[in-house]
């Protein structure tokens, strides 16, 4: 009887805590949504409602007209982002079939360097990435911005990729090999339609990540306006003596559209392919 009013007052003490946690992650994006929604001729309040006092769209509609270059934007971090998680899957598949089912000396030291390559933020590298892709005349293209992103999304998505194709029985591998398949064929035939939940989590980390460090990269990789990301493009609301609070805020929701659509389309297959490596 007392282990369970324990464990009822634990159950209620980590669900206060979980709602604390998120009422305070929320808040700021709470306060963007407040601030976008208020109409351009309001006088700004200090301290910010926590309501609006009068609604108005006509923010999001002033993003467009402030920055008109704010599509371009977002097509090129959707470009980047995509870029990114599709070279990431690319190394990480086979990278992490190798250190799953291959047992050869440099096994563990390769496992402990791809945790620790994951430590490394990205404005650490800034100068040698720099450096690399001007030394191959990368600079100002797309190739350079999703090469770059890749170096720090390749680690952990190889980490998954091995969590997972170690869950994965080897027999069936024997199984399609006595019957003809080529080691080859073993990893798109067998393999890959088995890791899909592994996949879509793979490729939205990457996606979020790559998109998350656009605004580092695009500092020392990208000169050209027409090809900056969104987060480059949102320091257009700012000019020398005031800042246009309101748009900018739209043009920040509007740029959280993308990688948040994203996730909640494959919000399930995330939680299943993060959970099943775990079990083995």
């Amino acid at each position: 009887m007392r282990k369970s009013t324990e464990k009822k007052v634990k159950g209620v003490i980590y669900q206060i805590l979980a709602i604390a946690f998120a009422t305070f992650m929320l808040i700021p994006i709470y306060q963007a949504i407040i601030t976008a929604l208020t109409p351009p001729n309001a006088g700004w309040i200090s301290p910010a409602p926590l309501f609006p006092q009068n609604t108005s769209f006509q923010n999001f509609l002033n993003t467009f007209w402030l920055v008109p270059r704010l599509p371009i934007y977002l097509l090129n971090s959707f470009i980047y982002g995509i870029g990114v998680s599709a070279f990431s899957l690319l190394i990480a598949i086979p990278a992490g079939y190798s250190l799953a089912r291959f047992r050869y000396r440099l096994r563990s030291p390769m496992m402990v360097f791809v945790i620790y390559a994951n430590m490394f933020a990205p404005i650490m590298l800034l100068v040698p990435l720099y450096v690399i892709m001007k030394t191959f005349g990368l600079i100002n293209t797309y190739i350079s911005m999703i090469f770059a992103g890749s170096v720090f999304t390749i680690p952990l998505s190889t980490w998954l990729s091995v969590s997972y194709m170690q869950t994965i029985p080897v027999e069936i591998e024997e199984a399609a090999l006595m019957d003809g398949c080529t080691p080859y064929s073993v990893i798109y035939r067998i393999i890959i339609p088995l890791m899909k939940p592994a996949l879509v989590a793979i490729f939205i980390y990457a996606f979020i990540t790559g998109w998350s460090q656009q605004f580092t990269l695009a500092l020392v990789l990208i000169s050209d306006n027409k090809m900056m990301p969104i987060t480059q493009g949102l320091y257009q609301f700012f000019s020398r003596s005031s800042v246009s609070w309101g748009p900018l805020m739209a043009a920040i929701l509007i740029s959280t559209l993308i990688p948040v659509t994203l996730f909640l389309l494959v919000e399930k297959y995330i939680v299943q392919g993060l959970t099943s490596g775990s079990i083995k």
